[in-house]
């Protein structure tokens, strides 16, 4: 299946937002890099329902919901120590 230009698009710029996330919990933020990385998950999700790649929308969810337990527990709750 012949990708769009915007699918295209959309599938750089997921990828560069989630190494920008790993980045970012990496060198010790990872109040924001859990953020940033569920809006990945979220670009992600989308490109697997645009191109009918519905195991990459599963997977990106999948992550989403590990993200989100990730803001609850390092934002909210102040978990600091894993």
């Amino acid at each position: 299946m012949e990708r769009t230009r915007f699918q295209k698009i959309l599938e750089i710029v997921a990828s560069i937002t989630g190494v920008v996330a790993l980045f970012i919990t990496a060198i010790g933020y990872p109040q924001i890099g859990f953020v940033v990385a569920l809006f990945a998950s979220i670009l992600y999700a989308t490109y697997g329902y645009l191109t009918k790649q519905y195991g990459i929308m599963v997977s990106s969810l999948i992550y989403g919901v590990v993200e989100v337990v990730g803001i609850i527990r390092w934002v909210f709750l102040g978990d600091n120590h894993g």
